[in-house]
């Protein structure tokens, strides 16, 4: 069966990496090789939804600026089609990630031009059937908001599929899980990793917080880091697969790469198992390598 298009909105940023394998020295120098690339978490699920073979456009904003038009190429050259206002004023997002010998990664953004999204930044005539996967960024208020708003309306209006991916413990602290669980109230399918599962239910049991999510989405797909994923629906359907086998490189996106693996399965009405598997697979390639989108 043909998968039907999918529409990503959300962050496009541009990421400065550094893997350190031993200690980081505050206050001297530290020597590492820092390597640049194409990120944002809507925007690497978008690239990973494009190299699983699914048609994929993307919508965000960047900085009127040479950072802008490389993240527009690089899109591109994954296959997505990006669909991104240049802000005049703005310079693109940055996100500088430092990553552990243990591939665990910390961020520190600058979102840029991102925080300026906007309405008028979203063409209509994108909504005009397919799949929404919004990025939980752009709820995290003003403008964004009115974005991911307005996007859900069009999808429904459209009977368009849809998924939200939460995206961050400090997006649902400040903006609080009543108002998060609301606003996306009604999607098809919600991918909290388990931070975030947690934030939102109050929960730290796996099984407690699908249960306590299921009201609010029609499945819900619970992503486990090294201990894989489990999957729930109305139905009563449960399941849980283990994380694929992989050297850990680095964390950066596996998130992201997990979720477009099981969408690409999912909206070929494959077999929810079979696209749980496929999820962790993307994320295991994902891991296994330095940057958070596929590879040449």
């Amino acid at each position: 069966m043909a998968v039907p298009p999918v529409l990503v909105i959300g962050d496009l940023l541009y990421d400065m990496l550094a893997k350190v394998d031993g200690d980081v020295t505050l206050g001297t120098d530290t020597f590492v090789p820092i390597r640049v690339a194409a990120g944002g978490s809507g925007a690497n699920a978008a690239a990973w939804l494009a190299h699983s073979g699914v048609e994929t456009s993307f919508v965000g904003r960047v900085g009127d600026d040479v950072f802008g038009g490389f993240l527009e190429g690089e899109m591109e050259r994954v296959g997505v089609t990006p669909h991104l206002a240049r802000d005049p004023s703005l310079p693109t997002g940055k996100v500088f990630v430092l990553v552990d010998g243990a591939g665990e990664r910390t961020m520190i953004t600058d979102r840029g031009a991102g925080e300026a999204l906007g309405p008028d930044d979203l063409p209509e005539t994108l909504f005009s059937g397919g799949h929404l996967h919004l990025s939980g960024y752009t709820l995290s208020g003003g403008s964004r908001r009115e974005v991911a708003t307005k996007a859900l309306r069009l999808a429904r209006e459209a009977s368009m599929t849809v998924s939200v991916d939460p995206s961050s413990v400090p997006l649902l602290e400040s903006v609080g899980p009543e108002l998060f669980l609301g606003w996306t109230r009604g999607a098809d399918l919600l991918f909290p990793n388990l931070a975030e599962g947690e934030t939102l239910t109050g929960e730290r049991d796996p099984d407690l917080i699908l249960k306590k999510l299921l009201p609010y989405y029609r499945a819900v797909v619970l992503k486990l880091g090294p201990e894989g994923a489990a999957y729930a629906d109305g139905t009563g359907d449960t399941l849980r697969v283990p994380a694929a086998p992989t050297r850990v490189e680095d964390t950066t996106g596996a998130g992201d790469a997990f979720s477009a693996g099981f969408l690409a399965d999912w909206l070929a009405r494959g077999s929810t198992e079979e696209a749980l598997r496929r999820g962790a697979g993307v994320a295991a390639r994902a891991v296994g390598r330095v940057g958070a989108r596929p590879g040449d």
